[in-house]
């Protein structure tokens, strides 16, 4: 049904002037944003089409802090950047929509529609509120003050607006098939082995192998028949576009100034990781991105430029980060995985991982010690003959952080994983790769930490965005080694 389916507080004054921009442009924060980035998503399976009820699942949250009514485009993809799904919610002013990824899986879009109406909302809450909000808020502190309403939050536009949208066909329904789109899911989920890196300059072609001691890793680890009940994994996007649309955003029709890409920054969201199984739960926010007309960028690629088959130079959206830094654990007890999105996927035309140079990454522990195969080697292969392997050739993965994966240099540490556009200037790398876009990665890094029946999720610090800001490649990344400290 793939297409079956596509049926498919700041400042008050930023708050509703929703195509402003913010003076924290290009930083990695949580603001209301155009676009919002579920970089991993994950779904347990009870077999080939039928999620499990219990497992681990994920819950996006959205909410519209304008007042205005918006529409909102839905885009699932898979983990290799296939749009395999999108469907659009018309939300009120001030509308929180949720949905929980097993319910779209099982087909049951009913469960978390959005409608016409100004009920007060499921499980019979009885409508006392009011839809006009009071002056300053609830507890009355500005009825004294004689403030004019006018000035304050007004009441939230309805979504009888979008009435003659043909495309916004709500209420959606259940038990929709859904079949194609689980396959589309699935389709790169499949087990992987590692091609290494070859290029060729001039006519002469340049091999490496992957590193012994790696030919086990979680790659390895992805069952070779993807119809298995093993986990689905995928990511998402959810934008604001002018009119219900069936486009997906590689579509020409999408971007441009024609295009159903609304650039007003309305929108804020949550996601929420459960495991009733084994009593997990983690929850990080989405990645927000702002979009602002009028700050236009030609000297690199924006989000979904990559995608975008269009015109989008009235449009840009804040790229993401270039260098991450995070706190890892491998110690029985407490583990860790990584989980990382990127723009680009990095796969063999016969489905063997790419091995080239997309990334860089070190280690230290406690100690500030760090795992080195020379002593004047900066960026692998230090051997003539090998290389790490790429263990984030996917968009979107989630790695455990073991040694069977990253040559760890203790139990518990942190770890700085840099993209080619932060590496040094003039930096002669080793495993270049002529055909691949390096220098317009980008991507967002978190890791879980699992201990026991417990576990928690937390962002990556940023490290470097060489795409927005000049000097942040190595050695000094996002260090500001200008800092003057104070003396007395």
């Amino acid at each position: 049904m793939r297409k079956a389916l596509t049926i498919t507080l700041v400042a008050t004054l930023a708050l509703f002037a929703g195509s402003a921009a913010y003076a924290n442009w290009c930083a990695r924060d949580v603001v209301p944003a155009s676009t919002l980035l579920v970089p991993y998503a994950v779904q347990d399976m009870d077999s080939e089409f039928v999620p499990n009820a219990t497992g681990y699942t994920t819950v996006l949250t959205v909410t519209n802090v304008s007042k205005d009514a918006q529409i909102i485009h839905i885009t699932v993809w898979s983990a290799d950047s296939n749009a395999c799904l999108d469907f659009n919610e018309v939300l009120t002013g001030y509308d929180v929509w949720q949905i929980w990824f097993r319910d779209m899986i099982a087909g049951n879009f009913g469960l978390f529609d959005t409608d016409r109406t100004d009920s007060q909302g499921p499980n019979g809450l009885a409508p006392t509120g009011s839809r006009t909000p009071f002056e300053w808020g609830p507890d009355g502190r500005s009825a004294y003050t004689g403030l004019n309403k006018a000035t304050v939050l007004p009441t939230p536009q309805k979504t009888t607006i979008f009435s003659g949208d043909a495309n916004c066909y709500m209420p959606y329904k259940n038990n929709l098939d859904v079949k194609s789109n689980i396959s589309c899911l699935r389709a790169p989920l499949f087990q992987r082995t590692h091609g290494g890196c070859e290029w060729k300059i001039n006519n002469v072609t340049t091999s490496l192998k992957v590193r012994g001691g790696f030919d086990n890793d979680w790659l390895k680890g992805i069952p070779a028949d993807n119809k298995a009940t093993d986990p689905i994994w995928f990511y998402v996007t959810v934008d604001v576009v002018t009119a219900c649309n069936f486009e997906f955003p590689s579509s020409s029709n999408y971007f441009g100034d024609t295009g159903y890409y609304k650039p007003v920054n309305v929108l804020i969201g949550d996601i929420v990781y459960l495991d009733q199984m084994n009593n997990y739960s983690e929850a990080i926010s989405a990645v927000h991105l702002e979009s602002d007309p009028d700050v236009l960028y030609s000297n690199y690629n924006l989000f979904y430029e990559e995608k975008a088959q269009g015109a989008i130079d009235n449009l840009s959206l804040e790229p993401l980060a270039t260098a991450f830094a995070f706190n890892y654990y491998n110690m029985g007890s407490i583990t860790s995985n990584v989980i990382l999105w990127k723009n680009h996927s990095d796969f063999l035309p016969n489905g063997q991982v790419d091995d080239c140079g997309y990334y860089l990454y070190y280690n230290w522990d406690f100690d500030e010690h760090t795992n080195s195969r020379s002593g004047s080697c900066r960026v692998s292969p230090c051997s003539p003959n090998d290389i790490d392997p790429n263990e984030f050739p996917f968009e979107s993965q989630s790695v455990p952080l073991t040694l069977a994966n990253f040559d760890l240099v203790g139990t518990a540490g942190w770890m700085l994983i840099v993209f080619p556009p932060s590496y040094p200037i003039g930096i002669d790398d080793p495993t270049p790769k002529i055909n691949h876009p390096v220098a317009d990665l980008m991507g967002w890094v978190g890791v879980k930490i699992s201990y026991g029946t417990y576990s928690a999720a937390l962002e990556a610090a940023t490290m470097a965005n060489s795409h927005c800001f000049g000097g942040q490649y190595l050695p000094q990344l996002g260090v500001n080694y200008d800092y003057d400290p104070p003396t007395e």
